[in-house]
């Protein structure tokens, strides 16, 4: 029995050993987490239309908003290369207006920065989908907690965008 443990003990030393090279080597993948990008200032325009491999769940009951923000990068001094936005939107009666969020009790990613954000302060853009209803008739909408966490943008591009039959599958019949 003795043999038999130590040849366990062997393998785990082993596997663990391994295991510490492989993360060793893929150092970044732990770039893939980094911290809070603080958004202030922001503000949004109605879209005329949404843009291009935007989802748009309902043309007839949703509508599409650019946002702009103020972002501060204080992340270890550098250039983040993308983020996921996070956020609650909510109509003047308390409702969540965005359709990624419609019972407004996640705290789900609201949108993609594609483009990089630098060290400091900068001007950042993002789309969102909302409800016409909220906008609309329940306008102007409120905006609470919004921040960004940064992400690496070669993980972002493993989640393509929607083709235009993905978009709107009626188009394509």
């Amino acid at each position: 029995r003795a043999a038999t443990s130590e040849n366990a003990g062997a393998r785990v030393a082993l596997v663990a050993g391994a295991l510490a090279v492989s993360l060793a080597r893929d150092v970044d993948a732990a770039r893939a987490f980094v911290g809070d990008i603080a958004l202030d200032d922001v503000r949004y325009e109605a879209m005329e239309r949404c843009p291009e491999n935007q989802y748009v769940p309902n043309k007839q009951k949703t509508t599409c908003l650019r946002f702009t923000a103020r972002a501060t990068n204080a992340v270890k001094g550098r250039t983040i290369e993308s983020a996921n936005v996070f956020g609650f939107v909510e109509d003047a009666q308390g409702n969540s207006a965005a359709t990624v969020n419609a019972d407004g009790n996640s705290r789900t990613v609201l949108a993609s920065i594609d483009a990089p954000i630098p060290k400091g302060e900068s001007d950042v853009h993002f789309v969102v989908t909302v409800f016409k209803d909220s906008l609309e008739n329940n306008g102007p909408l409120r905006l609470k907690a919004f921040k960004a966490v940064g992400s690496v943008a070669d993980i972002d591009k493993r989640f393509t965008p929607f083709d235009a039959c993905e978009v709107d599958p009626d188009s394509c019949l």
